[in-house]
């Protein structure tokens, strides 16, 4: 049956023409952004999934951020720690020195002029190093609580840590009351300088440990971020060779939609020559 009111294959062709072409022009989208869904309606459950899995990795990376800022605040507390045991370490060599009668009372006087500058220089240490306005090897010390995970739980997800229990460096190691005028004075202070030198090895050991336990926190934060994101982009992330596939795919049906458009368009010119006939 021939009609010339309702073209009805040109209204088919146009229809096909124009998913075709959305359909081309949303893959160009995709490819151009390198993103799978640019828009909610691409995939409403895969962007929600997606959403919550960039909030996350995010949160990831600020945790990383309190690790490494927790290790900034441990080696800062390390590093005062180092220059008082070269301090302990010199304060000793004095000490060894004075306690010797090949010196007299003059040179031991000399030599206590440093060994009190020095056991004065360790109090200021103490009492000055701090870390954000916090003190943190004077003895009082502050409790820190690091957030290195991304949830809530106490025990997975956070890092408590005393510094109190690092030094206690009461009464300035004892050495206030220390001097190396006289020989023996000189050899009565080996075992508060000793003293010292444990107890700044021990906080030191114990801070270094600190240390690498928070590089191992972070070390899975980077593998958990790592498969997060592998996970999000399988969701997300366009596939290029797919995509441009697509575009070609679609392209065809396109050329191949324009014939056919224009071969329905033309035949309500053949009713002229039935007319004519």
């Amino acid at each position: 049956m021939f009609r010339v009111g309702t073209n009805y294959q040109s209204m088919v062709a146009q229809r096909r023409l124009g998913d075709v072409s959305k359909h081309q022009s949303e893959e160009r989208t995709k490819l151009s952004s390198g993103s799978r869904i640019t828009e909610a309606a691409f995939d409403p459950a895969g962007l929600a999934i997606a959403t919550g899995m960039k909030a996350r990795s995010v949160s990831n990376m600020q945790a990383q951020r309190n690790v490494n800022d927790g290790i900034s605040l441990l080696q800062v507390a390390e590093g005062t720690l180092s220059v008082m045991h070269g301090i302990a370490s010199r304060l000793r060599e004095l000490a060894m020195q004075a306690a010797n009668d090949t010196v007299g009372a003059p040179e031991r006087a000399v030599a206590n002029k440093e060994f009190q500058q020095l056991t004065r220089e360790v109090k200021r240490l103490t009492a000055s190093t701090k870390y954000n306005g916090n003190h943190i090897i004077n003895g009082k010390g502050s409790t820190y609580e690091l957030q290195i995970g991304i949830h809530n739980d106490p025990q997975a997800n956070r890092l408590k840590y005393d510094l109190q229990k690092v030094l206690a460096s009461n009464n300035n190691f004892g050495l206030d009351s220390q001097n190396i005028l006289s020989k023996d004075s000189a050899r009565g202070s080996f075992a508060k300088i000793d003293s010292m030198i444990n107890e700044v090895s021990s906080s030191r050991a114990k801070l270094g440990g600190a240390m690498n336990r928070m590089q191992s926190a972070t070390q899975n934060l980077q593998i958990g971020r790592e498969n997060l994101e592998a996970s999000k982009s399988k969701i997300t992330d366009a596939d290029v060779a797919m995509k441009t596939t697509n575009i070609a795919k679609d392209e065809i049906v396109k050329s191949a939609t324009l014939s056919l458009l224009a071969q329905a368009n033309s035949r309500p010119a053949l009713a002229s020559k039935l007319i004519d006939a």
